[in-house]
């Protein structure tokens, strides 16, 4: 012991040695809520696409049926058509389930990675919150994909839905 460690009551001594590693259990915490925020990101967004889906497919059973009875012009139907295709297979993509998203570590992975490290915590939170971080990064270029495919389904069922309303409107009057 050396004259600076006398000085240090024993209080301060153990509080000092717990907060060892609070920094990087910090940064793991913080990568943990970020990949558990972006699970719910999609959970949401899958779940506002099946609304999605379903809206698309009853503008076009009650609407379609009276819109392409005598359709005028073509152009209309036709794109009310080829709106309602991109609407369903964009929902479609975004609800097939995804390879290669990942929101938490393998057990028996984590246990053979970090076993070598097992008496060093602050080391051992350091490596996860790495690890988080490139399973965030690349859950989150695979999402972008998915919110963008989001954006051409709600966009395609306006346009669906005008189309249908348009032919509508030319066969109420």
């Amino acid at each position: 012991m050396t004259d600076d460690d006398n000085k240090i009551p024993p209080t301060a001594r153990v509080a000092w040695i717990e907060m060892v590693g609070e920094f990087e259990k910090l940064a793991y915490e913080a990568a943990l809520r970020g990949l558990d925020k972006q699970e719910g990101l999609l959970e949401e967004l899958r779940s506002r696409t099946g609304v999605l889906l379903a809206a698309s497919s009853l503008a076009a059973s009650f609407l379609g049926q009276q819109a392409f009875q005598n359709p005028s012009p073509r152009t209309l139907a036709i794109a009310a058509l080829v709106a309602f295709v991109v609407s369903i297979a964009a929902s479609v993509f975004i609800l097939l389930p995804k390879k290669n998203l990942i929101f938490a570590e393998a057990g028996a992975g984590l246990y053979e990675g970090l076993y070598a490290f097992r008496d060093d915590m602050p080391e051992v939170y350091r490596r996860l919150a790495y690890d988080l971080d490139l399973f965030w990064d690349s859950n989150d270029k695979k999402i972008t994909w998915l919110t963008r495919a989001y954006t051409v389904a709600a966009s395609a069922l306006v346009i669906e839905i005008l189309s249908l309303a348009a032919l509508l409107g030319d066969n109420i009057f």
